[in-house]
């Protein structure tokens, strides 16, 4: 399930308070709170409406697919039902981690950014990352070691950085069955988590946070690592033009790959990048066939990165759900914030080449001629 986009009439109503107001402050809060009604009411309702057809058409409620909780997440539900009992406890509630690996599955179907991520178990707390590189030799135990195989390993701490999700909790989820509370929670953790981890993949600084792409994981200040160089050498995506980066992709010819991705903003993925892989026709050059563009509002604008699929890890632990009582209470919501200690870094420094995405060049193909001799 999907969460859609604030309808046309609330934004109307928006710009017409904010307009007409006296106290823009006062006018501000009414938005924020108009904002989550808006983006809730209709997600709600809808549930209600499948529950209400599921209690007398059993074929519908098959194909709700609506999932068995198990005791757990029962007790997690009930109380989040009730937020205002369920945030009175002296500790946080933890999120069920089944809900959080089941949450992160559907995330890697959704979302393209996700699929390039391993995602550690929710309830492990060290992971261990890398590649083995090199070449391998074809000699016994007892003969001389011919090939040089190179190993990098290193340990992922998920409890080093934490990611917070601000979750608003709509009163009227306390009408609902629970497996209906489950279907509603999950679509707004969906929302929350996505825009969190794509900015961790691609900015996260190290310092409490992942190690994005564009970070080098070799060069840091006081823990805080360092923007990676920018090559400004890749124009196109032909053959000749794509050697450096492939090079440097497979550490100098030491692991190899099937798929390359270009991760970049949506508006460079329509001004150069969609204009340097596609012919007049729009259809993918056919000699591009193993590079597949992933865009994210989150990836910074002018910069793009060439990456290795499955060669980040990012890894989720103790995610806790707490109410948020340092601004004003929404009228028909409760505002949660929920924290998870969550950390993420790439193989090495290899897995990603960023480069300039603004000097990339249209594509023109190449005609050849062939010059006719006179009287032959």
């Amino acid at each position: 399930m999907k969460i859609e986009n604030q309808t046309e009439k609330f934004q109307e109503e928006a710009l017409e308070l904010l307009e007409k107001a006296e106290n823009k402050s006062e006018a501000i809060v009414q938005v924020i709170q108009m904002a989550q009604e808006a983006k809730y009411e209709e997600i709600i309702n809808e549930l209600k409406k499948e529950e209400e057809k599921a209690k007398s058409d059993e074929q519908y409620a098959k194909s709700l697919n609506l999932r068995i909780l198990n005791a757990e997440e029962k007790e997690f539900y009930q109380k989040l039902k009730d937020a205002k009992q369920a945030v009175t406890f002296k500790q946080d509630d933890i999120i069920p981690t089944t809900i959080i690996d089941r949450t992160l599955d559907e995330l890697q179907k959704e979302s393209k950014i996700m699929d390039l991520i391993s995602f550690a178990p929710a309830n492990v707390t060290k992971w261990i990352t890398g590649s083995y590189t090199g070449v391998a030799s074809w000699h016994g135990l007892t003969d001389e070691l011919k090939g040089e195989l190179e190993a990098s390993i290193s340990s992922l701490n998920v409890e080093d950085a934490d990611l917070d999700a601000y979750l608003v909790i709509p009163k009227a989820i306390s009408d609902l069955s629970l497996p209906f509370v489950d279907k509603f929670f999950n679509a707004i953790l969906k929302e929350a988590l996505m825009l969190g981890i794509e900015d961790g993949y691609c900015n996260g600084n190290g310092q409490d946070e992942p190690i994005g792409i564009y970070k080098s994981i070799d060069k840091s200040i006081d823990g805080v690592h360092q923007d990676k160089d920018i090559n400004t050498d890749l124009t196109s995506f032909k053959p000749k033009a794509m050697a450096n980066a492939k090079k440097y992709l497979t550490k100098n010819g030491k692991r190899k790959y099937d798929k390359i991705y270009i991760v970049c903003h949506p508006n460079d993925e329509a001004d150069y990048v969609a204009p340097a892989i596609y012919n007049d026709r729009g259809e993918l050059v056919a000699s591009y066939k193993n590079l597949e563009v992933v865009t994210s509002v989150k990836n910074p604008q002018g910069k793009a990165a060439l990456v290795l699929p499955k060669k980040y890890t990012m890894g989720f632990s103790g995610f806790k759900v707490k109410k948020y009582d340092q601004t004003l209470a929404l009228k028909n919501a409760d505002l949660l914030v929920g924290n998870v200690y969550a950390n993420g870094q790439a193989d090495d420094d290899y897995v990603a080449y960023v480069f300039d995405v603004t000097k990339l060049e249209e594509y023109v193909p190449t005609v050849k001629t062939i010059e006719v001799v006179p009287g032959v």
